[in-house]
């Protein structure tokens, strides 16, 4: 089951959002909190609405007021966006996509970035995603087909990454390592229709910029 979250972030290019949403056909969508609002402007009715409820407009709760709302208190331990990504791991999701993570605010950026983390552990494939970005995390070797040319980050989050082999792209890496202060991994660029990125120790932050 494909599930789409839509968070309480920053959402610029509402063109980009409708062709998005077009192309990967979502079965189930959850609003966290003020996530609803952005929803409703797209037309698109969420499956569930979650969260303290402190961002959501009065207009939006009026507006989907037959939709399932899961109120939580303001004071507590997890933001909406953890609370979102508990319940798409609930339902059974095999791939997530969380729209609106993204923005001016670091630390809201870093930490959704970090929340991608739970679907590694739940194995279920997940990616975080906006105008300019596609983000993942990587935790095992993985096999990829992005198309020929494609600008493609690898950074090591958490830890050294060791015995880092990559294919597929310009650059490649054999038995490599990569640590947080040595950053090689930026702007590389696939060279053949099949990818391939594998370590022994680690994990990897993916990113595809837009440009």
């Amino acid at each position: 089951m494909k599930v789409v979250i839509f968070t309480n972030g920053e959402y610029q290019n509402r063109v980009f959002y409708e062709a998005y949403l077009q192309e990967i056909n979502a079965d189930y969508l959850i609003c966290a909190d003020g996530g609803a609002n952005y929803a409703r402007e797209l037309n698109l009715k969420p499956d569930i609405i979650i969260g303290d409820m402190d961002s959501i407009t009065a207009a939006t709760r009026v507006f989907f007021k037959e939709v399932k709302f899961e109120s939580y208190p303001t004071k507590k331990d997890q933001t909406d966006t953890e609370l979102a990504i508990a319940h798409a791991i609930k339902i059974g999701a095999d791939k997530v996509i969380i729209l609106g993570g993204l923005g001016s605010r670091i630390d809201h950026s870093l930490g959704n970035i970090y929340l991608l983390k739970r679907f590694i552990d739940a194995g279920i494939e997940a990616e975080m995603v906006n105008e300019n970005n596609h983000i993942r995390l990587i935790g095992k070797a993985t096999t990829f087909h992005l198309p020929i040319g494609t600008i493609v980050s690898i950074l090591p989050i958490g830890g050294d990454v060791e015995g880092l082999t990559i294919t597929g792209f310009e650059y490649p890496i054999n038995e490599g390592q990569m640590t947080i202060d040595k950053p090689y991994g930026i702007s590389n660029v696939t060279d053949k229709n099949t990818q391939h990125i594998a370590f022994e120790k680690g994990m990897l932050l993916m990113v595809i910029p837009k440009d």
